[in-house]
């Protein structure tokens, strides 16, 4: 795991957090305010259905799970068989003596009642209403509250982890290609930029001594054989640092490839290599000009490197795509190799470093962009890469 994937779960973890105590604060909030306006709305309930009984209802009247007590001229009477704890006789005692009426609560065997006492026309009237059936409800209301907050918060908390993720990963593919970027450049400038600052030295140290034109035309060809390598890294490095929607067109694979085999024959012959192409024309496939070419340019420049005495260049038109195969008698690629990642090396003893730098990734990431696929063909004898491009 790199370190901007590192980063972006942590990232991703506290805004998801943060989000998710958010979320816990409301969904409080929310819950409290609900369960106060039922709390409310059940008292008020009670407090009306004791007005009403108090008023209107005399003995045998009373609904369930509500009692009427009336007291006259010392004598008790009931609705009904009193539960445990009624009747409240504090309160009928505080009523008659004072002539308001009173409100208490009373609990007995796990049992709550609400109790209201007053004096209506000389008569002492007490209503109690069981509470239980109230009580439980408000009680549901809280753990059904609690568990869907707690759900609500587990949703956000997943939802707020998965979105920040989404939300942060296009800045961490940006920070992962500017280092990539960055870690290109170094490597990739780094000797040419040595080379050329060491061949404009002696150049310098050569016209001040006396020296023969031709070996001074002979440095300056060199210094401009550096330049134009340097350009070509510097391509390289755009062309991998540019993130923008490849641009799609008509191009002529086996024009561009007979072009970038005419540019490389030079370097091919000074290293006694036989450089040749098969290609029919036309081959035309949907991608950019300018990406097509630095890819066969990479290819051409990779197989010359390994090479021993040729490189073979072959483009094909199939039905759906345009094959490129870029072949040479080199030792191959073996097990383990990791030619398109970038630069990777491997060092076989006896043959030397095998360096495959930026050149084979910025060819597997352009042709990747183009919806295409490149590969190493190991059952072939040397080193064989293939890239496929869609057809035009």
């Amino acid at each position: 795991m790199t370190a901007e994937e590192l980063a972006l779960r942590r990232t991703a973890r506290r805004l998801a957090l943060q989000f998710a105590a958010v979320i816990a604060v409301i969904v409080a909030l929310v819950g409290v305010l609900a369960y106060a306006l039922v709390a409310a709305s059940v008292a008020e309930s009670v407090d009306r259905e004791l007005s009403i009984s108090g008023q209107d209802l005399r003995g045998d009247e009373a609904p369930a799970d509500t009692w009427v007590i009336t007291v006259r001229d010392g004598r008790v009477a009931s609705s009904k068989t009193l539960p445990a704890g009624l009747p409240d006789t504090a309160a009928l005692d505080q009523a008659g003596r004072t002539g308001e009426t009173v409100d208490t609560d009373v609990s007995a065997d796990g049992r709550s009642y609400a109790v209201r006492t007053r004096v209506e026309g000389g008569l002492l009237v007490q209503v109690a209403i069981d509470r239980h059936e109230s009580d439980e409800e408000l009680t549901r209301l809280a753990w059904s509250l609690a568990g869907a907050g707690a759900v609500g918060v587990a949703a956000a908390t997943v939802g707020g982890y998965l979105l920040s993720r989404r939300a942060m990963r296009p800045l961490t593919d940006a920070l992962a290609k500017q280092r990539r970027f960055v870690a290109d450049a170094s490597h990739e400038l780094r000797t040419p930029l040595t080379l050329l600052s060491t061949r404009v030295q002696l150049l310098r140290r050569r016209l001040a001594g006396e020296t023969s034109p031709a070996r001074l035309q002979s440095e300056a060809d060199a210094v401009v054989a550096d330049t134009a390598a340097l350009t070509a890294i510097l391509e390289d490095l755009l062309i991998a640092a540019d993130d923008r929607p490849a641009s799609v067109g008509v191009v002529d694979v086996a024009a561009i490839a007979a072009e970038v085999v005419t540019a490389a024959g030079a370097e091919a012959e000074a290293g006694g290599i036989a450089l040749t192409l098969d290609a029919p024309s036309p081959a035309v496939a949907a991608a950019g000009e300018a990406p097509l070419r630095r890819v066969l340019f990479s290819l051409i420049s990779n197989a010359l490197d390994h090479a021993h005495s040729s490189v073979a260049v072959g483009v094909t038109e199939e039905q759906r795509i345009v094959r490129v195969r870029v072949a040479d008698d080199g030792p191959g690629f073996r097990d383990g190799d990791r030619p398109f990642e970038r630069f990777a090396s491997d060092r076989t003893p006896g043959t030397g470093p095998a360096h495959y730098g930026l050149g084979l990734a910025l060819v597997a990431d352009v042709v990747n962009r183009y919806g295409g696929s490149v590969r190493v063909v190991k059952e072939l004898p040397g080193g064989v890469v293939e890239a496929t491009l869609p057809r035009a």
